[in-house]
């Protein structure tokens, strides 16, 4: 409707200035007046103006609207002198497009800067570097356990021990490497491994250096490698597309035989469609990292417990309210029982309801026809919540994988229940564990 109402008022100002032109030589034979023909000349030029003038306001606000974009400068408004509905409407939808495009590059900023402090906090050595031996990322943990202030290319590395480079080199993704520094007489040794992966223009490594003699859990290491590759994988996921997604906006607006910004008038409305199909993709894109963030957070940002005083038995009713017409529509019987004098216990209601729901969850697709669930206290005064099914249960390679973070069987699964449940667990100064026997059930314990 903009450019229908933009090509009448051109063609209505081009015929009215042709008109106006005509009307000169007539009325100079007619009248011989030359008031009247200073007139005609006077609208002329009015009417001259006005159009160039009407131009330039749409050149003005495509050069400000495309340089908001390439600068990244919100403070520049397009001007919306010229007061007309429709151009009105033209500068206001430019204007959103400039801020929405703006409020994307934005979030994709602070993403980087929320991996970046990620990595830099990990307490895993983390170093990343191109074909070339550059170094794109060297986290705090890698430069305190080699004892360097800062690090620009993976040779300078040999100064340390003469085979590093070439073990960073060399080293695959299904390798594992053993290096022995010697600082200030005292022997270190460190565990390398290694991940590959491909930006737009590179190949790029990064790898994982870890002291093993502080090495408490094996386990731990290795959910921080699967931790690593999902953060690229992610991180790759969503660059490809939005990275895909702006070169072709560029090429839209772009003239390619003069290289400069296309005017107003070569934009069509498959073009502004396209750009518009563009910025959506770029949105979801950003959107499903932006999910991912808030799973990682969930783990990384767990809230101290606000422990109260909370009713067993009405915690037990809440879990089975809440389940009830899932379990009937599964055929699924539930039991829930209370030994003892147990009455009210000290938790973060919300946080165990979270937990044993979850586990209620897993039982329940684990094709489980009874689950039971019961508070008892042990020898030591303890609290214990006890939930069993007679599921599928867990084989014996993954019974002790399950708490890692990620780890997940699940085809849909983020793989950050259980995990999350251990973390709510320790923060209660408890824990919690299991017991499977394959094709017979699961038993989860947790004790505060």
């Amino acid at each position: 409707m903009i450019f229908k109402n933009l090509y009448f008022n051109l063609i209505f100002r081009t015929l009215l200035l042709s008109g106006s032109c005509l009307l000169l030589p007539i009325a100079n034979n007619k009248y011989h007046d030359i008031i009247i023909n200073i007139n005609i000349l006077v609208f002329i030029l009015l009417q001259i103006i006005f159009l160039i003038r009407r131009l330039n306001f749409v050149n003005r606000d495509l050069i400000s609207f495309f340089d908001s974009i390439k600068y990244d400068d919100s403070s520049i408004i397009l001007s919306n002198e010229f007061q007309n509905q429709d151009y009105f409407r033209l500068s206001k939808r430019l204007q959103n497009v400039n801020k929405e495009i703006l409020r994307l590059k934005e979030q994709n900023i602070q993403q980087d800067i929320y991996f970046k402090t990620v990595t830099e906090h990990a307490t895993v050595g983390l170093l990343g570097f191109d074909e070339n031996g550059k170094v794109k990322l060297c986290n705090k943990a890698f430069r305190e356990l080699l004892n360097i202030d800062s690090l620009s290319k993976i040779s300078k590395l040999n100064a340390i021990n003469p085979e590093f480079e070439s073990i960073l080199n060399g080293i695959e993704p299904s390798d594992q490497k053993l290096l022995k520094i010697n600082y200030n007489n005292k022997i270190t040794q460190l565990i390398i491994r290694a991940t590959n992966f491909k930006t737009k223009d590179q190949n790029l490594k990064l790898i994982t250096i870890q002291d093993i003699k502080n090495e408490l859990d094996q386990k731990e290491l290795e959910s921080w490698q699967k931790l690593v590759q999902i953060l690229r994988h992610e991180i790759m996921n969503s660059i490809g597309p939005i990275s895909s997604t702006i070169d072709t906006l560029n090429e839209i607006i772009t003239n390619p035989s003069t290289n400069k910004t296309r005017e107003l008038k070569d934009l069509n409305n498959e073009m502004l469609l396209d750009i518009s199909s563009g910025l959506r993709i770029i949105k979801e894109r950003n959107i499903g990292i932006q999910e991912f963030i808030d799973k990682f957070r969930s783990l990384s940002r767990i809230p101290k417990p606000n422990l109260k005083k909370v009713n067993m038995k009405d915690l037990f009713s809440n879990i089975e309210l809440f389940w009830n017409e899932k379990l009937k529509e599964r055929n699924i019987k539930f039991k829930s029982n209370i030994e003892g004098q147990i009455q009210d216990t000290h938790i973060d209601k919300n946080q165990i309801e979270q937990v044993i729901i979850n586990l209620i969850k897993n039982s329940i697709e684990a094709e489980c026809t009874e689950i039971s669930i019961t508070a008892s206290e042990n020898n030591f005064g303890k609290i214990i919540i006890e939930l069993t099914d007679n599921g599928i249960g867990i084989s014996e390679e993954l019974i002790e994988e399950i708490f890692l973070p990620f780890f997940t069987t699940k085809e849909q699964g983020s793989g950050i229940g259980l995990s999350l449940a251990q973390q709510i667990m320790r923060l209660h100064g408890g824990s919690i564990s299991v017991q499977s026997i394959p094709k017979t059930g699961t038993s989860f314990t947790l004790i505060f």
